[in-house]
C-alpha cells in the first residue's frame, strides 16, 4: 500500500493529514490480508512524518486444534516515523542523522506501508487461532475431526497403561 506524501512533507511542522484506508486485499509476503480498513494519520515532524495507523483486517489462518481454515479478525495499530532521503522543497539530500530509522521515504516521496503492516500484523496474530472456542480438535489416534464425527478409537496413551487400574480397585491405607 503506497501513498504519495510530497504535499504532506511541504507542510509546516505540526500539520496533520488523515487518510481513510479501505483495501479489499493486500499481499504481504506470503500472507493475503483481506478487508483492511482504518485510518492513517500523518503528522509533520521536524525530521519527516509520524505515521499512526489504526486498522483492522481479516487474515487467513488454520485452527490450532482441527486445522480447518479460518478467517481471524486482526487489529493492526502502529506509530512509526518515516524519514525522507531528499528534502521535499529543495530536492537536496537530507543528511543521515545516524539514528535507527527503519522506514525511509525515497526520492519518489512515496510512503510504502507494506513492511510496517507486515511487521505489526505478525506481532498481532493470534498464537493459537480457533475455528470456535469449543473446538474438539482431531483424534490423536486416527486423525478424525471430532467436530464433525465421532471416532471409536480408545485414545489411551500407552505410557500410562500401568496406572489404568489404580484408581478403581485400591483403597487408601488408614481409611
Amino acid at each position: 500500500m503506497r501513498i504519495n506524501i510530497l504535499n504532506e512533507l511541504r507542510q509546516p511542522v505540526g500539520s496533520i493529514a488523515v487518510f481513510d484506508l479501505s483495501e479489499p486485499a493486500i499481499r504481504l509476503d506470503d500472507t493475503q490480508v483481506r478487508s483492511l480498513s482504518g485510518t492513517l494519520t500523518l503528522v509533520r515532524t521536524n525530521r519527516g512524518l509520524l505515521a499512526t495507523l489504526k486498522a483492522s483486517a481479516m487474515v487467513p489462518e488454520h485452527c490450532a486444534r482441527c486445522l480447518v481454515p479460518v478467517d481471524c479478525p486482526l487489529p493492526i495499530t502502529f506509530e512509526e516515523e518515516f524519514i525522507p532521503v531528499f528534502d521535499a522543497n529543495t530536492s537536496k539530500r537530507v543528511p543521515d542523522a545516524g539514528g535507527d530509522d527503519p522506514f525511509r521515504i525515497g526520492p519518489d516521496f512515496i510512503v510504502d506501508l507494506d513492511e510496517p503492516l507486515r511487521q505489526y500484523m505478525l506481532m498481532s496474530e493470534p498464537q493459537k487461532p480457533l475455528c470456535r472456542p469449543d473446538c474438539l480438535g482431531l483424534c490423536p489416534s486416527c486423525g478424525a475431526d471430532l467436530n464433525s464425527t465421532s471416532c471409536e478409537c480408545l485414545a489411551v496413551d500407552q505410557r500410562w497403561s500401568a496406572l489404568a487400574g489404580l484408581g478403581t480397585s485400591t483403597k487408601m491405607k488408614g481409611s
